[in-house]
């Protein structure tokens, strides 16, 4: 799995955050050399209608204008999840502002993010911030599990801009005592238990690390016991990344609803922008 960037669509809710959105797609864009496609979603975000509504055409206009990169403005607005899909194509990366607030009625849906990554196999950027501070992710962190994919989480990392400081996260979550107990393991196993599990997970990280470095200049690896996104959440502010990525496998709208993953509380956490990388074959 790699980033291979042909476009970058803006999904424009036609609110003022949606200035940033914009902002971060087109510099994307920029550095991919790939065209940043404008498409007005607000249609499916269930919000009220701005006072002074947005000129998406206009914001095309400056996005050209100031960073000089190839815009095609969408003339359809979003009809439905599906829409924005095949808008993607194969090689895309949506970005979208963070729906803070998801209403009642939707509650079961989710937000538009939770039900693109149902259907869409391409990655999204979900923008927290208001306004693009830096043209440049600074620090980007990286949360991993110790499968296979974590590789690919950190390949597209670097891939989507490899000015950026890696630091590869890692959580094992703590043992369940109340079983362990009741099976009369004793404390001095489950101790060497705990010690080992940490000593292939810190090998492992480095063993990632290790493949990283071929193409990042700063790469990091950060080892914790706990639950993964509240760690994470703590991590990203500690280090003061602006990025985090995170991989999510495909769910259920059920699913999501009763379990709440990790990307999802990661998403709702932490105060970076969240890059959310699809785990499942489009």
């Amino acid at each position: 799995m790699g980033l291979q960037l042909q476009s970058i669509l803006a999904a424009v809710d036609m609110s003022p955050a949606c200035a940033a959105v914009v902002a971060r797609a087109a510099l994307i864009a920029v550095r991919h050399g790939a065209t940043l496609k404008l498409l007005d979603v607000s249609p499916l975000c269930e919000k009220a209608p701005a006072a002074q509504p947005v000129d998406l055409a206009g914001l095309g206009r400056q996005a050209a204008e100031r960073f000089h990169v190839r815009v095609e403005v969408l003339e359809e607005c979003a009809a439905g999840v599906a829409h924005i899909a095949h808008e993607t194509g194969g090689h895309s990366l949506i970005v979208l502002h963070h729906e803070r607030r998801v209403r009642l009625r939707s509650l079961w849906r989710g937000s538009l993010a939770d039900q693109l990554l149902r259907i869409c196999g391409s990655p999204l950027l979900i923008v927290k911030s208001a306004a693009v501070a830096q043209a440049r992710y600074q620090r980007v962190l990286v949360a991993v599990d110790l499968t296979p994919a974590a590789n690919d989480l950190v390949r597209i990392a670097g891939q989507l801009d490899d000015q950026s400081a890696l630091q590869i996260f890692h959580a094992i979550r703590p043992l369940h005592s109340n079983p362990l107990r009741n099976a009369e393991v004793p404390q001095r196993v489950m101790g060497a238990y705990l010690v080992r599990r940490k000593l292939e997970a810190q090998g492992h990280l480095q063993h990632i690390a290790a493949a990283a470095l071929k193409c990042q200049k700063r790469v990091q690896t950060v080892l914790c016991e706990g639950e993964p996104a509240r760690h994470a959440a703590v991590q990203q502010s500690h280090a003061k990344a602006d990025l985090v990525v995170v991989g999510k496998r495909r769910s259920s709208a059920l699913s999501d609803v009763l379990c709440c993953g990790v990307a999802k509380r990661i998403t709702a956490w932490c105060d970076a922008d969240i890059l959310v990388v699809p785990l499942d074959g489009a």
